[in-house]
């Protein structure tokens, strides 16, 4: 039996683009969470509140440990899937070097 290895790579990349996208979601409006990353953010940046409720006390203790760096800035930050947000801009993007806008992201964590 021949496999056809394009096909068996396009699979495998829709899966694990499956699995990524699944770890970045919105619980609640205004939010979104990365189970990979350990983090949630809010329309402010990354929240140690919505980490603990959503993510749990260990993920909420990590971040609370990062976030005490003054070098560290909270109102930027990139996904696990690649989607790269900017609250001060308040936009996001599918990626840190994609020009445009992700609409339905921007949404969700900006309300526009």
């Amino acid at each position: 039996m021949k496999i056809n290895t394009v096909a068996v790579t396009a699979l495998f990349i829709g899966a694990t683009s499956l699995l990524s996208a699944s770890n970045v979601y919105s619980p609640d409006k205004g939010v979104i969470c990365d189970k990979k990353a350990g983090f949630c953010v809010d329309s402010y940046g990354i929240s140690l509140g919505f980490t603990k409720e959503y993510l749990g006390t260990k993920a909420e203790n990590k971040w609370l440990k990062i976030l005490n760096d003054d070098n560290f800035d909270s109102t930027a930050f990139t996904f696990s899937n690649g989607l790269s947000c900017d609250t001060k801009q308040k936009i996001c993007k599918k990626s840190k070097w994609d020009d445009n806008a992700d609409a339905h992201w921007t949404k969700v964590l900006f309300g526009k």
